[in-house]
């Protein structure tokens, strides 16, 4: 259930927001108060998918993943997770420099992912300063009485100076706007922590990422999904480049512990590539990618 500071919090905005949404975005908005190690954890199943020019969307893999989300200065020492399956053993994190991650493997179907990770408790372990040494409980449960559990893909669609663009005759002198297909299975989250989330990433050619949407609790905009666009800046464009663009949308599961905010999702990506005009500055061009920003992107 939510802390009492994050109902407390809400309950205020409700009187004094805009609307029940911008409440819980406002509350969304910083890192929990009350601990000051954990800005969020996420255990989730995701479908990968890649946009051609023309704009078909085709699956390219499933994929379990939980992550840790630091504070600034946060700190989470013997961090584990014991999956349906592990049979008590933990699988340790690894840091990729901005999140403490667990990936399990790639898989060409969704029942193929589901026989390795199965819906039920996934148990997350850590120590950290502020909170001790403490296990926490995300549930995998599938959202919907019969199918799937994770949301149909994006498709991306993208503009600028108010006219539809082609991915490959990206103007780099212009914000480029970036839209995408209705976001149908997401909602408001009943609990007030935050709604069902949306993702908006680009990387250069060498998987640098030079554009990011933003995540809840970290004092930045983030996109739900009620939002209906994101605009890179012209500045992240550089002439005669191709970048990584990605699109996902999350159906969360939210619960409060320890106050660390922990989501349970079934989420989905779609990439596509764009690329440039003009021309480049000596040495700075980049016509194909060398190396993939989100491993998602893998042919299977």
């Amino acid at each position: 259930m939510p802390g009492k500071f994050l109902m407390v919090v809400l309950a205020l905005c409700l009187t004094a927001c805009d609307s029940p949404q911008q409440a819980v975005i406002d509350v969304a908005m910083a890192p929990p108060t009350e601990q000051t190690d954990i800005t969020f954890i996420v255990a989730g199943k995701t479908s990968n998918h890649r946009q051609s020019l023309s704009g078909e969307v085709s699956v390219l893999n499933f994929h379990f993943f939980a992550e840790v989300f630091l504070q600034s200065d946060g700190e989470a020492q013997d961090s584990s997770l014991e999956t349906p399956l592990s049979q008590g053993v933990r699988i340790p994190f690894a840091d990729s420099g901005y999140a403490l991650e667990m990936h399990g493997g790639r898989y060409k179907s969704e029942a193929e992912l589901e026989a390795a990770y199965p819906d039920g408790d996934y148990i997350f372990r850590y120590d950290a300063p502020s909170i001790g040494a403490v296990s926490q409980v995300v549930t995998l449960g599938n959202p919907n009485a019969t199918g799937s559990g994770i949301p149909k893909a994006p498709q991306i669609y993208l503009n600028q100076n108010g006219k539809s663009v082609a991915p490959d005759n990206i103007d780099p002198q212009q914000d480029l706007r970036v839209t995408w297909s209705e976001f149908s299975a997401g909602d408001a989250d009943p609990l007030g922590i935050v709604d069902d989330l949306l993702f908006v990433i680009m990387g250069d050619c060498d998987g640098v990422r030079r554009a990011h949407s933003g995540r809840p609790f970290e004092n930045t905009p983030y996109l739900t999904y009620a939002d209906e666009s994101f605009v890179i800046d012209a500045s992240r464009l550089l002439p005669e480049n191709v970048y990584q663009l990605s699109v996902e949308h999350a159906v969360l599961d939210t619960t409060l512990e320890h106050n660390v905010p922990a989501f349970a999702t079934y989420a989905t990506s779609t990439f596509l590539d764009i690329r440039t005009t003009g021309e480049a500055e000596p040495g700075t061009a980049c016509r194909s990618i060398r190396k993939k920003f989100d491993a998602g992107q893998a042919v299977l």
